[in-house]
């Protein structure tokens, strides 16, 4: 995106400010208590793409295999669409993936499809692969029905030091120019955290930007902490680059002046 991006606005700077950092677990511990939860386990869930690829590094670091590990006819229910993806690229059969419909994608929309599909959840065994925190919802509900539940906390989120020079970046920012690309709820909340630590008034700072949100949850947090010019969209790469580009163009269009900075 940011190549084709500069290609065509030679003035439009893209900032990279990774407000989380995934960082995959991996010990010994973690991958022996991986490998028996998922040996026992009738339903998996992950939480996220990024679950699902600490997953699969772990399974690799220790020495096995997805197919290995599964138990027979094993369900897998995933959250979204770019779940469902990462799972194909890594072998997964689409058929033995629950998925909500698109415009559902979030836990709620997870928990109508397992409950359409599963109706004896006493004889379930449920592992649920996630980061730290989140997800609670789901794990209440699925106590609830009688399900056994286990978790797996994959990986870990470090937020952006406060100490690093990449927030001058977000601070040297023409706010009205700015567009916001956020893609993580607890991201947004970090976001408004630092905001109020900076300098520049932070409700100017933030009410004069764009954010474009790649679900109508993260649309929420944006809002929450002061975003009111907000875009939504499907959470794929080339939908949030599609979007981003028709935010770019307007901007253009509006005025002849460099559109700012587009993050």
């Amino acid at each position: 995106m940011q190549a084709a991006t500069q290609a065509i606005y030679p003035s439009v700077q893209i900032i990279s400010l990774p407000l989380l950092t995934i960082v995959p677990k991996n010990d010994s511990e973690l991958l022996t208590k991986l490998r028996n939860a998922l040996q026992q386990a009738t339903l998996i869930i992950f939480v996220s793409p990024n679950a699902i690829e600490c997953t699969m590094r772990a399974i690799d670091d220790s020495n096995s295999s997805w197919d290995q590990l599964l138990a027979a006819k094993a369900r897998i229910g995933v959250v979204g669409q770019s779940s469902q993806e990462a799972l194909i690229r890594h072998g997964v059969d689409q058929k033995s993936i629950l998925v909500p419909a698109q415009d559902e994608s979030d836990s709620d929309g997870l928990w109508k499809v397992l409950h359409a599909t599963i109706h004896d959840w006493s004889t379930e065994s449920v592992l649920i692969i996630k980061g730290e925190g989140g997800r609670e919802t789901l794990m209440e509900r699925l106590g609830t029905v009688g399900a056994t539940v286990e978790l797996v906390s994959i990986y870990s989120r470090i937020p952006l030091d406060p100490a690093s020079p990449l927030w001058q970046s977000y601070a040297e920012t023409q706010p009205q120019h700015t567009l916001w690309t956020l893609t993580s709820s607890e991201a947004v909340r970090h976001l408004g955290e630092r905001c109020n630590a900076l300098n520049r008034n932070p409700k100017i700072m933030i009410e004069n930007s764009h954010a474009l949100c790649s679900h109508s949850n993260i649309a929420n947090a944006a809002r929450q902490i002061g975003f009111t010019n907000i875009l939504v969209c499907e959470p794929r790469d080339e939908s949030i680059s599609r979007s981003a580009a028709v935010w770019l163009t307007e901007q253009v269009r509006r005025s002849p002046s460099p559109a700012g900075d587009d993050r």
